[in-house]
């Protein structure tokens, strides 16, 4: 018997929380993802930088998470459970570099839900974004994925 999405989730928008971007971080990620780019890991090279301090590699801003909003209380949310879901799609856009000291404000929002139907069967989409901003409240980043849960 298929399962039902609470599709009412589309267009909630989370409590917004803080990352504070730590130097390690950077650099533990970066060696993390293989990227061993001189401007994620060598202090000296990134004062040299226009940016004047090392930046994280692009894909850096999935590690802010917060606490408060886990996976697991997002499937409750939606009626399902971890056995249902795969990781569908990944997407960052960003405007400004991310660097070690930056405090940012994340704040997270449900922009879609949609079904479809596939070779093994229907499937939900669920469509979360991101929009991560600076101490100025400029957008610095925006993180899209797709959440793809068997039905």
């Amino acid at each position: 018997m298929p399962i039902q999405i609470n599709t009412s989730i589309k267009g909630k928008e989370y409590t917004p929380y803080v990352v504070r971007v730590e130097r390690a971080k950077i650099k533990d990620f970066a060696r993390a993802v293989g990227d061993l780019n001189p401007f994620y890991l060598d202090d000296e090279v990134g004062r040299a930088s226009p940016w004047g301090d090392i930046i994280a590699p692009p894909t850096f801003a999935i590690t802010f998470r917060d606490e408060r909003n886990d996976t697991a209380s997002f499937l409750k949310e939606l009626g399902t459970d971890i056995s249902r879901i795969l990781h569908g799609e990944q997407e960052f856009e960003h405007w400004k570099p991310i660097r070690p000291g930056d405090t940012l404000l994340c704040r997270g929002k449900v922009t879609d839900i949609y079904e479809k139907s596939g070779r093994s069967g229907p499937m939900a989409f669920v469509v979360r974004e991101t929009t991560i901003t600076d101490a100025d409240n400029d957008v610095v980043a925006k993180v899209r994925g797709i959440t793809v849960i068997r039905l």
